[in-house]
């Protein structure tokens, strides 16, 4: 029997291109971000969706993507202006508590291990950060080079301290620590294309990715 799927609301206020949800962890509330340079953040009262927020403010860009932390407290969004700006909520409202900056390019994504101790992000400038996390204090771990092109998203292990990333390079690079700095411990080929996004299974023992 297959299983039917219904619309339950359309979700309107953004003025040019959504590049991106996520869901907050508790599944209350949703992320988006836009060409319009803002973050909306949608939650439900009563039967209908509405727009709780709009936080224009963090950048100068189109905002890449959007991610939230496994404490559902923080927001890290990504942007085609180079940098990452970090949201916290408090009380129902939001601020912004840092800015990300080192990336020479466009931001694409970014993504916060399980134990929200550290944050990587991705550039158009072939590279990805590492970041540890300490409170409203960010501090760049690693900057690892093995890209050879534009890298298009990276994934943490659900369980473990190991990166993945994508690119536009045709390949997914995997990363851990090894004598305090990361590096490159493996590197998927085959694809013979971009790689443009990657996602790990529950268990962490699967990887599936999407390419054109």
């Amino acid at each position: 029997m297959q299983a039917s799927v219904e619309s339950v609301a359309v979700l309107e206020g953004h003025e040019e291109r959504v590049w991106n949800l996520a869901w907050s962890p508790s599944g209350s509330l949703l992320a988006s971000c836009s060409g319009d340079k803002t973050i909306r953040i949608w939650g439900k009262e009563g039967e209908n969706w509405i727009c709780k927020v709009v936080l224009d403010e963090g950048h100068t860009r189109t905002v890449r993507s959007v991610f939230w932390s496994p404490c559902g407290k923080l927001i890290a969004a990504a942007s085609f202006d180079g940098t990452v700006s970090i949201w916290s909520r408090s009380s129902g409202e939001f601020e912004c508590v840092a800015t990300l900056e080192g990336h020479e390019n466009e931001v694409k994504s970014a993504s916060w291990n399980a134990g929200g101790t550290l944050l990587a992000t991705c550039s158009r400038d072939k590279s990805v950060w590492i970041w540890e996390v300490d409170e409203d204090d960010y501090e760049c771990a690693s900057v690892l080079n093995k890209h050879t092109q534009d890298v298009k998203k990276v994934a943490w292990h659900p369980h473990k301290e190991i990166l993945a990333s994508c690119s536009y390079d045709d390949t997914i690079n995997l990363y851990r620590e090894d004598d305090d700095d990361w590096c490159c411990y493996y590197t998927l080929r085959g694809h013979q294309s971009t790689v443009w996004s990657i996602a790990f299974d529950t268990t962490g023992d699967q990887i599936v990715m999407i390419k054109l």
